[in-house]
């Protein structure tokens, strides 16, 4: 499912992954998908939550706060990180890149538009398309550059 993946992109899923079982979850959710892009401080989410006042360890508290996700078939993924995924590569290819960066994922995740991520992202006044802009603008790339998925 990851071959076309960065390194550190697999890592953040592998922390989300951890997440999820330590909050004893059932299957693995955008918000701790979030926290996994978050926690790694080489990637450049991190340091744009960090400039917003939004620490990776407030994703992963207010994660547990919200309702469990319910147990997928076929788990552990739940139906949204699997358009996450889908749309990652489709940013990859769309910019130009070989590989889905953590980057790619981050705008995957901040697309979509209901539950643990987009649920955090309310709680903490955080704009997700303003935070899609700021990490293409620190890919040098033009913020409007932002891939369109509807």
């Amino acid at each position: 499912m990851f071959e076309d993946f960065d390194d550190k992109t697999v890592l953040a899923t592998k922390q989300a992954e951890e997440l999820a079982q330590r909050l004893g979850d059932e299957s693995v959710a955008t918000g701790h998908l979030i926290y996994g892009l978050t926690v790694d401080q080489s990637v450049c989410l991190h340091h744009i939550f960090k400039d917003l006042n939004v620490d990776p360890d407030m994703f992963s508290g207010y994660v547990e706060s919200l309702p469990r996700e319910p147990e997928v078939p076929n788990g552990p993924w739940n139906r949204h990180c699997l358009t996450v995924f889908e749309r990652a590569k489709d940013a990859a290819r769309d910019l130009g890149s070989k590989k889905v960066l953590p980057e790619h994922m981050a705008l995957a995740v901040l697309s979509i538009k209901a539950g643990s991520c987009y649920e955090t992202l309310k709680e903490f006044s955080v704009d997700p398309e303003y935070v899609q802009q700021l990490i293409l603008q620190a890919m040098g790339l033009d913020p409007e550059q932002v891939p369109e998925w509807f």
